[in-house]
């Protein structure tokens, strides 16, 4: 059992920071200036008007998503209400930054700077990257209570491998492990979180503790906090199978988590290469939060050299080595590189490097001079993300409005010239103005775009040569009427109607017909891309290969 006076510790070390003005008041600041726009400008994405599919048709207990359903059981929360979910989800990350810097302050025997704890928990509030699944309201909540949960758990395996009396009893595992199952059900990224939050801690402890910094020590020490990851996610797998089989539930392929080595190390290993090479290196020319994920590598790098030379340790270096290695596990796991939608832990391994790097600092004999100057650094990196964070946020804002006009434009000419006993087909692929491109694509003559066509080769159309975001800037539309769930109303139907258009809804056969029809049909808003059979009218927003494809598979 955990002892009680580490409990106590960890509550209050909660409350230390809680109840500090120069912790928690600057922590809300930068929090509020990070999501005060999305929270007051809500917007339609991807899966927000599906949640009764995900929710009550067990779309996400396929998926072995269990713990999310259970909280829409309890609370009901999962619908579409602009500001409930986000702020949720905004509490939990600011509940996360706190329980981050009381697992540190008691980790470190309180021996870390104030203010480095100041620059953890703002680094992490406001990393740019989390936009990429944030604007899927369906998601944020998971995703901040995800965060919230890692370090309550590692909190708890800590307290517990205090006691070396605890070591030889396997029951001390089952709490820790149920927990992580439930996280992993939320999203299965944060089992990489979880992974580097053991680095983190054993780091800190090989800093700061006077415990045995014998490599092989610490390696065990490392082991036991791995257990209950293992323990969860074999655990998670058995409460999946026994939902599928209790509930005859099918399989899905909505959530992808394909493994790409069957194919080959030979055949996969350069696509890998070339998939990191892009997302994580040239990227950083054009995307500042993989900018920062670079920076903060290199700084890792740095701490490696400077604290294997100062404690002539091989320990440290390979502690700190493996904490690299360790944010990239899904995609060595996956052999393909992991959409920036689950690199969940990018904030923490960023914030927590930037916070070793000002320790580092504060420790050293520079002047108080050059101390305040590199906070200063700090608060303008702090600032740059705040201003990254918002951007994107606005982007999705300016796409969203973009969309709405486009439908209300094409709802006023199908209401004014067409019969409304019909059923309405929606096709093709709906591709966004160049005022939302500009935001999200490099451009041919800048530095990102020529190594991007020089390392595939290709030479795109128009100015453009690859969209460098992910989520970030993607179409609602496009995706709304290009994908249907079966046996449901399509998702354009369903944001047409949200806006006030309830035209009669189509099926598969219908699309299928009016494919062969449009094929040769000009895109909107090009004149003829509405026209109107005996049975139905079509709206046709440009058919491509793709779409095409896409209707067939379905």
């Amino acid at each position: 059992m955990v002892n009680l006076n580490e409990l106590n510790q960890f509550k209050e070390n909660v409350k230390y920071f809680l109840n500090s003005k120069w912790f928690i008041i600057p922590l809300l600041l930068v929090t509020s200036m990070s999501f005060g726009f999305t929270l007051t400008h809500p917007t339609v994405s991807v899966d927000d008007m599906a949640m009764d599919y995900y929710y009550r048709q067990n779309e996400l207990l396929i998926q072995g998503r269990f713990f999310q359903v259970l909280i829409d059981k309890v609370l009901g929360i999962y619908n579409f209400r602009p500001f409930v979910l986000d702020f949720l989800a905004i509490l939990c990350l600011i509940a996360a930054a706190v329980l981050w810097c009381a697992l540190f302050k008691k980790v470190t025997n309180n021996q870390l700077k104030p203010m480095v704890y100041l620059v953890f928990a703002c680094f992490f509030v406001s990393y740019p990257l989390i936009t990429e699944i944030f604007i899927y309201m369906g998601s944020d909540f998971e995703t901040g209570l995800g965060h919230l949960m890692i370090p309550f758990i590692l909190f708890i395996m800590d307290a517990l491998l205090s006691n070396t009396n605890n070591l030889k009893k396997p029951s001390i595992y089952m709490v820790p492990a149920f927990l992580i199952a439930l996280t992993l059900s939320l999203y299965e990224s944060f089992a990489v979180v979880y992974l580097f939050g053991i680095f983190a801690v054993l780091i800190l402890r090989f800093l700061y503790s006077d415990v045995s910094r014998n490599i092989r020590e610490v390696f065990k020490h490392g082991v036991y906090f791995v257990i209950p990851l293992i323990s969860g996610i074999a655990l998670r797998l058995v409460i999946d199978m026994i939902l599928k089989l209790v509930l005859h539930l099918g399989s899905s392929t909505n959530a992808s988590k394909e493994i790409h080595w069957d194919r080959g190390i030979v055949e996969n290993l350069p696509k890998l290469v070339d998939g990191v090479v892009l997302t994580y290196v040239y990227n950083a020319l054009v995307y500042l939060p993989i900018t920062f994920l670079l920076l903060a590598i290199s700084a890792t790098v740095f701490l490696t050299v400077r604290d294997g030379i100062k404690h002539r340790s091989f320990t440290i270096v390979v502690l700190y080595l493996a904490s690299i290695v360790s944010i990239f596990s899904l995609t060595i796991l996956q052999g393909v590189e992991t959409p920036y939608r689950a690199c969940t832990v990018f904030s923490v391994f960023i914030a927590f490097v930037f916070m070793l790097v000002l320790q580092v600092v504060e420790e050293s004999k520079v002047g108080i001079v050059v101390k305040k100057a590199v906070v200063v650094v700090f608060g303008i990196m702090i600032i740059w993300q705040i201003n990254d964070i918002n951007q994107w946020f606005y982007v999705d804002y300016l796409r969203y409005e973009e969309e709405v006009n486009v439908v209300n434009q094409v709802a006023a000419e199908i209401r004014s010239n067409y019969d409304l006993d019909k059923p309405v087909v929606f096709l093709g692929d709906y591709k966004l103005s160049d005022n939302i491109n500009q935001y999200t694509s490099a451009e041919k003559t800048s530095l990102a775009g020529k190594l991007y066509m020089n390392l595939t080769g290709a030479e795109p159309a128009g100015k453009y040569a690859y969209k460098f975001v992910q989520s970030n800037g993607d179409s609602f539309l496009d995706w709304a009427v290009g994908w249907n769930f079966e046996n449901n109303v399509s998702e354009a139907h369903k944001f047409f109607k949200f806006l006030g258009y309830d035209f009669k809804a189509d099926n598969y056969e219908l699309r299928e017909e009016a494919l062969k029809l449009a094929e040769d049909k000009p895109a909107w808003p090009k004149k003829g891309a509405i026209f109107e059979t005996d049975e139905f009218i079509v709206v046709n927003f440009g058919i491509t290969e793709k779409f095409a494809n896409q209707v067939k598979l379905n």
